[in-house]
């Protein structure tokens, strides 16, 4: 039980931690600030497609590897694509 609490504890922290980086970037390229709530929801958006993506990313890859035996370095693609895609969302949010 205490593992649980102990992750829900740090799902927490990382979460707030997230919204604190991405106000104090903002601020620093000289943009508006959004009320909390914004930058709240702003973040759990951004998330929401990070697992997301990560999840369909781990699956492709998975099915790569053991289902078309492909070699292990093409499983990296996706994982690659999702990298990028995740590098640029989170500066276009960083810029909104």
């Amino acid at each position: 039980m205490s593992g649980f609490i102990g992750d829900l504890l740090e799902g927490i922290v990382d979460f707030v931690t997230d919204i604190w980086v991405l106000r104090r970037q903002r601020a620093a390229n000289g943009r508006g600030a959004n009320s909390w709530s914004e930058d709240a929801a702003d973040t759990a958006v951004f998330n929401a497609w990070v697992i997301g993506l990560s999840i369909l990313a781990l699956a492709a890859g998975s099915i790569m590897v053991f289902v078309l035996k492909l070699p292990l370095w093409m499983s990296f693609g996706p994982l690659l694509a999702v990298g990028v895609y995740v590098g640029y969302r989170w500066i276009a949010l960083t810029r909104a």
